[in-house]
């Protein structure tokens, strides 16, 4: 066995020097100093008559403790490490090492590659901004109050939950998040928002091969786990609250006395009426050039998104045409005969004119039936029941009944009648007479309400001939 070098022969060390690593066939650990002034260390052997070189590393000097490298005694034992793994592979070192280094690369390359695939799932929240990114491209009205649904009973609500990725949410997750909701007395809410997250994965679910989202983070939904949650049907019961004739009358009368509710907000209370219980929402939104003053009909148009419209001709009875009129004087120079002229706070429209939104008709109604409780129990008198535009309409429907307008009239009359492929070959006009025939039963009966006169059915000669001279405003 040849001399161990020492630590003084390394210092001072010219060229190469070498010391055996065992015994014989076990190779040599060599030492070389290069250019830049450092020793380094190699395992050297040979196999099948061929030399063969493998660099350990750097000699770090005794007393240099903080420098880079190996001291004397750790690259000894690294030799005797290699000489061994040469001796159980049979000699040939190198091609070992280099197949265990390619090993190596490719596990890294395939470990790379599952995070790169575990960072591209998208999470919880990934997936609900991109559906609701998905319902703003689309043009879908009610994606702002999605968003804020979203960020308030989910993402804000269960960080944790949020934060899974989407895959990975269970309908355990989603019965935490409802149960939240209805536990605080949100009944609605709860179901509204089991809709809104039952729709978000029914998104997902397809998202991944759409050719229109190329480069998103993808979700790898396998199932809606929204679909295992049961669903509350007792917090959507259908409504059932009808005004009374005497109700009618009260809210036509005294609406436009109704605490903060502005002149523009009642006459357009009262427009819902003249006109059977139009859609708010597509009546508010009407124009001034949408109002055909020669046809006597105004065009309500129900968005649905991707540029498609829905196109509804309602008839004007001179109820309605007068409070067109009564508007006229102070919104003439509005882009909406109703319009407060207030400038909407809403996100996505803040700071411009916009006209009467659901939320303030909301409000109205809300101040109305406030007012009406307050006079009842000054009085003494049962507080009536509270109700909503939406009873409105319902109620409107039951008159049309009341005044003799059979099922496809009513449907027609209030926009129910046609959908998908039938409205797209729609003549607006093609059902105008049809529809003045029911607005003038209907304002016929409504006439008889306001009057005080206590009936349900129309005798339309009686009204007829009372009308003489009128007919100009429904023909």
């Amino acid at each position: 066995m040849g001399r161990l070098l020492q630590p003084k022969d390394l210092d001072n060390l010219k060229k190469t020097a070498s010391e055996p690593v065992g015994g014989r066939g076990d190779g040599q650990l060599l030492f070389k100093r290069v250019a830049s002034g450092s020793v380094e260390a190699y395992y050297r052997y040979r196999h099948q008559g061929k030399e063969s070189r493998i660099k350990i590393g750097l000699y770090r000097p005794t007393n240099r403790r903080k420098a880079y490298g190996y001291s004397l005694s750790e690259l000894r034992e690294k030799a005797r490490t290699l000489a061994r793994t040469k001796e159980e592979q049979g000699g040939d070192l190198k091609a070992y090492l280099l197949a265990r280094e390619q090993e190596r690369q490719q596990q890294e390359i395939e470990r790379q590659r599952k995070l790169e695939a575990e960072a591209s799932k998208g999470t919880f929240t990934d997936l609900i901004h991109s559906y609701l990114q998905d319902q703003e491209r689309l043009g879908k009205e009610s994606a702002s109050q999605s968003r804020q649904a979203m960020e308030k009973n989910v993402i804000k609500a269960y960080p944790r939950i949020a934060a899974k990725k989407a895959r990975d949410v269970t309908p355990d997750d989603i019965v935490i998040i409802l149960a939240a909701i209805h536990n605080r007395g949100s009944e609605a809410e709860s179901v509204r928002i089991r809709a809104i997250l039952h729709a978000v994965f029914n998104y997902g679910l397809k998202s991944d091969y759409d050719p229109t989202r190329v480069g998103d983070k993808r979700f790898y939904i396998q199932h809606n786990p929204v679909a295992a949650t049961k669903k509350n049907t007792r917090a959507n019961k259908v409504g059932e609250r009808v005004l009374n004739h005497k109700e009618v009358k009260q809210l036509w009368d005294e609406i436009g006395n109704a605490e903060y509710v502005g002149f523009v907000m009642s006459r357009f209370i009262r427009f819902m009426l003249a006109t059977a219980g139009q859609r708010p929402k597509q009546l508010s939104r009407a124009r001034w050039e949408d109002f055909d003053f020669v046809r006597n009909c105004v065009t309500l148009r129900d968005r649905k998104g991707q540029g498609r419209e829905k196109i509804h001709v309602v008839p004007l009875s001179r109820r309605a045409l007068d409070i067109i009129e009564e508007v006229k004087t102070v919104t003439a120079d509005y882009p909406w005969p109703f319009c407060t002229g207030v400038k909407s706070r809403r996100k996505g429209s803040k700071g411009e004119l916009v006209p009467i939104d659901p939320s303030s008709l909301k409000t109205a109604f809300t101040r109305y039936n406030n007012q009406l409780a307050e006079t009842a129990e000054q009085k003494g008198s049962p507080v009536p029941e509270w109700f909503t535009a939406r009873d409105l309409r319902r109620t409107v429907k039951n008159l049309l009944v009341d005044a003799g307008v059979n099922r496809e009239q009513r449907n027609l009359l209030q926009s129910h009648g046609l959908n998908g492929v039938d409205v797209k070959h729609y003549d607006r006009h093609e059902h105008l007479p049809e529809k003045r025939e029911s607005m003038k039963r209907y304002d016929a009966l409504l006439d008889k309400i306001l009057s005080g006169e206590d009936v349900k059915l129309v005798d339309m000669a009686h009204y007829r001939k009372k009308t003489v001279g009128d007919e100009d405003v429904v023909q």
